[in-house]
């Protein structure tokens, strides 16, 4: 199966070897092998991978949740982990910012613009977030975190939504992550694989759900989530 995807660690990257590992990886070459299945994986950025997936050239994408948008072209698989959703603010900013504990109390605080990056989804409580009217124009997409960090550094956002495991790239890289501080955990959404409808099949997606339900059974599935669970972040 043709499989697209990005540079996202921990959930997939390209090792000092070269060999493409991580989370995703991990996870759905134990599903693909349960259901008797290999992966062609090319590489490409998110937002092309959405649009190569509804018009059929990748058959498959890793890490996503059901929205109604996608579910004109793509057919979705059995929940195979689990993502959260966090707001991350800088670590010298938490005394401001620390009367926030809800998503209301965010949404009512006009001088807190908030970063995303472009074309991702973090479910439902996300969504009804940034499509709140108050919210809106404080929003701030970007296509990187390197982006979004500036962003914060230079006042220009006050926040950021992302899964904190993604940090984890910065981490490798050397960079320190104790500025940073999780202000308000939004949700822990499900996450699936995407299949291509114009390019697979329900007996397909039938055989992959099948298999992530044996795999979810095996000790081989806990020891590749314990594997990637870093703790990066001070609560």
């Amino acid at each position: 199966m043709v499989v697209g995807w990005g540079d996202w660690q921990p959930f997939s990257y390209r090792n000092e070897q070269h060999q493409l590992q991580g989370l995703d990886i991990e996870l759905l070459n134990a599903i693909l092998q349960r259901a008797d299945y290999q992966a062609r994986f090319i590489e490409m950025p998110w937002t092309r991978v959405l649009h190569e997936l509804e018009f059929g050239t990748v058959q498959l994408a890793m890490s996503a949740n059901i929205t109604t948008e996608r579910q004109q072209y793509a057919r979705f698989s059995h929940a195979y982990r689990e993502e959260e959703t966090v707001i991350i603010i800088r670590k010298e900013d938490e005394e401001r910012w620390r009367k926030i504990t809800t998503l209301e109390q965010l949404i009512n605080t006009p001088d807190f613009h908030i970063g995303l990056l472009k074309g991702f989804d973090y479910g439902e409580a996300f969504r009804r977030l940034v499509a709140d009217p108050k919210v809106k124009p404080r929003l701030q997409e970007r296509f990187t975190l390197e982006q979004l960090l500036k962003m914060l550094n230079g006042g220009r956002i006050q926040g950021f939504i992302l899964d904190p495991n993604s940090l984890q790239e910065w981490e490798h890289q050397g960079i320190t992550l104790k500025q940073l501080h999780i202000l308000l955990h939004i949700e822990r959404t499900p996450v699936h694989l995407m299949l291509s409808k114009k390019s697979t099949s329900q007996a397909q997606l039938d055989r992959l759900n099948q298999a992530i339900d044996q795999l979810k059974q095996s000790p081989e599935y806990q020891q590749i989530l314990t594997r990637y669970t870093p703790g990066l972040l001070a609560e």
